[in-house]
């Protein structure tokens, strides 16, 4: 049952991982965002066992994630304040809101103060000026709630002042801060403030022995004043704290209850985050030796994790089915070395040094199974990219190389590191540094055994029985330390001694053979076996009774059978020579077809090469034209001069157009947003206009080919030059302006200047003065309507359609 599990799981995950998987649709509503943030703040902190703080814990969740730290640091008051949508307490810059309190009074100014004194109580890490800020705005809050009378937001303020005296670690002042808030909501009957309190109390007080009751008495009264008031998000939130912290305390029915409980809530509200509630109920589970109950919690997580898209704890939940399927039966190495790998790899993606646990999980399914699966690959690349700094990781990773030169039988190396563990195990101040060292020596008592060095073996094992104590969840490890303790107290001539140690190894190898998942586990083995032995049996009936009752028949099967297979072999030999045929007439045709198609794409290439060339050399040749001009201009004044000069500028633009299609990889149509800019600059340095005349240009990226290109650059040209010339008299300043726009398939060109304008009736008298001629004779060319009117300057508008073959518009 447990294989066709773990198979079945194994295509849905790829499934998953190879698809594009669709999240939750549902938008979550703010009680139900809070909520995701602190469960996963809470399984970042618990999974990084305190070596994090919980408020750096929530910074990477909400980055991680895109979400803001809003809802948690304002709890209970963000709805009261003006600033609710603003972004600065997620880009870290306060100094806005602190600039401004100066301008503020009254109950404005006391709201501002909270949250700034919230948003320095919240800030990552343990920096003292974080928490001498808080100190001093939250001094301020609760001066000014005083003086306002506001008992709300002095409230308010001494739960976050509270907070920040547990951060520095100033227990007594935290605690009488939040008790001053459960007097003043008891007296008033404010069972939402006073629930609040107590939950903060019991979520920020540092954990420690003195301190652990405290946490828990506090949340579980938080909880009770939140089932009263019916808000069952922060029931959740409560509940799932309480779990874990009855977890630490060997409390595991407590802690499965709580779990269950929250698990239950979630349902109820349709919340989908489920994995984390699914993670904690499949380590109870392991640690009461179900097995595939805790493997289904886990296998659910994954899948709740994949279908929410929430990926922060799924490289611990792919390490946790390793471990669990590990601890249940040694016939699933394969399935948990499949799983921690997968863990591993996601670790190594992301250089996170927990890398080290889930590799020391493969070192010893190495060595237990006695079959290399590349974890020896996985510590050298491991120590070679992310170094272990905290003391759990360099326990861990000397673990992992100690176990894995004890499965090469090098066992000088392995108790060197054996003992480097041992050495750091009461080092720290991990609240579960007790569990782990209790668990250290039991590894290093077993492997002192299979040493054959007994004294030191039982010197360990003896050590973790008076650390783990007479009553443990894990009856596996129990068992496992008993039976060690029995086999070298009986090779010792200890057999009283030693008859202890049986009768312990039995008590618990009977609640382990009693539990339900080990029920069902040997149920399974042995009903397979009476299954198969029937189906054996069944078969082996059936084909008696056929071979008595049918000897004859099968002969005369046989001849046609044979027979049949004859023809069909003929008829497939025959195919296959009119198949090999056709392909070899298919692969004519498909080399005949390449050829060709080699042809086509060689002569395209040369098309474009040989318009490339023609381009250049048309552009070089109007510069010739140019050139020619130009000497023939220093011998002509006047009238004949501007002739020829503003030749030079028209065959310049149609020169310019030319290069710049040859320069393109676009052969056939002009950027006119690339072409005019440089345009209109040749005509400013040309008529040394300095800055006396500025150019306005709004130009979109239109693409036109030459045919329309050309004729709108003569366009430009002849009205950019007018305006030079006449528009401004007595060298005085002015702006020309000109736009290209597209709109509704319409290509809109206008050239405007702010200069003296013109005559309209001289225009009117004399329609070709102005070179008016060459502009509407160009503007018929491509179908243009043109106009010219007076509005303070001349303005030329030029309005043509394209067709789609010969343009592109890029947006």
């Amino acid at each position: 049952m447990l294989k066709k599990i773990l198979s079945l799981f194994c295509m849905i995950v790829f499934f998953f991982s190879s698809a594009t998987v669709q999240g939750q649709t549902e938008k979550l509503n703010p009680e139900q965002n809070q909520l995701l943030l602190q469960l996963s703040l809470n399984y970042y902190t618990v999974v990084k066992e305190g070596r994090i703080d919980q408020d750096s814990s929530l910074l990477i969740v909400c980055r991680k994630n895109r979400l803001s730290r809003w809802p948690v640091i304002t709890e209970n008051f963000g709805k009261y304040t003006s600033l609710a949508k603003d972004k600065w307490i997620d880009k870290q810059q306060p100094g806005g809101i602190t600039n401004k309190l100066g301008s503020l009074m009254g109950m404005s100014y006391l709201k501002q103060l909270v949250l700034v004194g919230a948003y320095y109580a919240f800030q990552p890490g343990y920096h003292q000026k974080d928490r001498d800020n808080a100190t001093y705005y939250l001094s301020k809050a609760k001066q000014e709630s005083e003086t306002n009378h506001s008992m709300f937001w002095l409230n308010q303020t001494l739960c976050l002042l509270g907070k920040n005296h547990f951060k520095a670690n100033r227990i007594k002042e935290g605690i009488d801060c939040f008790q001053t808030v459960i007097r003043n909501c008891q007296k008033a009957g404010d069972k939402e403030m006073e629930a609040k309190s107590w939950d903060y109390q019991g979520t920020y007080c540092p954990p420690t022995a003195a301190t652990i009751m405290l946490k828990i008495n506090s949340i579980n009264k938080a909880n009770d004043l939140y089932q009263q008031i019916n808000q069952p998000a922060k029931q959740i939130n409560a509940l799932m704290n309480l779990a874990y912290l009855n977890f630490l305390m060997n409390d595991i029915k407590g802690s499965e209850a709580k779990a269950s409980k929250a698990l239950r809530l979630q349902n109820e509200l349709n919340f989908p985050y489920l994995h984390y509630t699914y993670d904690l109920l499949s380590l109870i589970s392991s640690q009461k030796t179900k097995v595939e109950r805790g493997l289904d919690f886990e296998l659910k997580a994954v899948k709740s994790a994949l279908a929410t898209k929430d990926s922060l704890g799924l490289v611990y939940f792919y390490a946790r089915i390793g471990h669990t399927i590990y601890g249940s039966d040694k016939t699933y190495f394969s399935f948990s070395d499949y799983w921690l790998k997968k863990a591993a790899i996601l670790f190594l993606d992301n250089r996170d040094p927990d890398i080290y646990l889930t590799i020391y999980n493969l070192t010893a399914n190495q060595l237990e199974s006695g079959k290399p699966n590349g974890s020896s690959a996985l510590l050298e690349n491991a120590l070679k990219n992310i170094p272990a700094v905290e003391l759990i990781e360099k326990q861990f990773a000397f673990l992992a190389k100690a176990t894995n030169y004890e499965s090469l039988k090098n066992y000088r190396e392995a108790e060197k590191y054996y003992l480097l563990v041992y050495k750091m195990m009461n080092e720290g101040q991990l609240v579960t540094k007790d569990l782990r060292a209790s668990y250290y020596k039991y590894i290093i008592g077993r492997f002192y055994f299979k040493a054959s060095r007994y004294d030191k073996s039982k010197r360990f094992l003896e050590e973790y029985l008076a650390s783990a104590g007479p009553k443990t969840d894990n009856l596996i490890v129990a068992a496992d330390v008993q039976t060690y303790l029995y086999k070298i107290d009986s090779l010792q001539g200890h057999f009283e001694s030693a008859a202890n140690h049986l009768q312990q190894y039995i008590t618990f190898d009977k609640q382990l053979t009693d539990s339900n998942d080990n029920k069902n586990i040997a149920g399974m083995k042995i009903q397979l076996e009476i299954t198969q032995k029937e189906r054996d049996l069944q078969v082996l009936k059936a084909k008696n009774t056929l071979q008595s009752q049918q000897a004859n028949a099968t002969r005369n099967f046989i001849y046609v059978g044979i027979a049949v297979a004859l023809l069909i072999i003929g008829m497939l030999y025959g195919r296959y020579f009119v198949n090999k045929k056709q392909k070899q007439e298919m692969d004519k045709k498909n080399c005949l077809l390449q050829s060709v198609i080699s042809e086509k794409d060689e002569l395209l290439v040369s098309k474009e090469w040989l318009l490339k060339e023609v381009h250049h050399r048309v552009k070089n040749n109007l510069h010739t034209v140019i050139c020619l001009l130009e000497s023939q201009a220093q011998y002509l004044q006047n009238d004949a001069l501007m002739a020829i000069e503003n030749s030079q500028h028209r065959i310049y633009s149609m020169s310019l157009i030319h290069q710049k299609l040859y320069q393109s990889e676009d052969i056939k149509t002009v950027d006119m947003s690339l072409y005019l800019p440089e345009f209109v600059s040749y005509l400013t340095e040309s008529f040394g206009t300095g800055n006396r005349i500025r150019f306005d240009l709004d130009i979109q990226p239109i693409k036109l080919g030459v045919s329309y290109a050309v004729p709108l650059s003569l366009i430009v040209n002849e009205a950019v030059t007018n305006s030079i010339k006449y528009a401004f008299p007595g060298n005085r300043n002015g702006q020309i302006k000109i736009q290209i726009h597209e709109v509704e398939n319409e290509i809109m060109l206008m050239i405007a200047d702010n200069g003296i304008g013109i005559n309209m009736h001289e225009i009117n008298a004399s329609p070709a003065s102005l070179g008016l001629k060459l502009l509407r004779g160009l503007s018929e060319d491509i179908k243009a309507d043109f106009s010219l009117v007076n509005d303070n300057g001349t303005v030329i508008n030029i309005k043509f359609k394209v067709e789609q073959m010969m343009y592109d518009h890029i947006t």
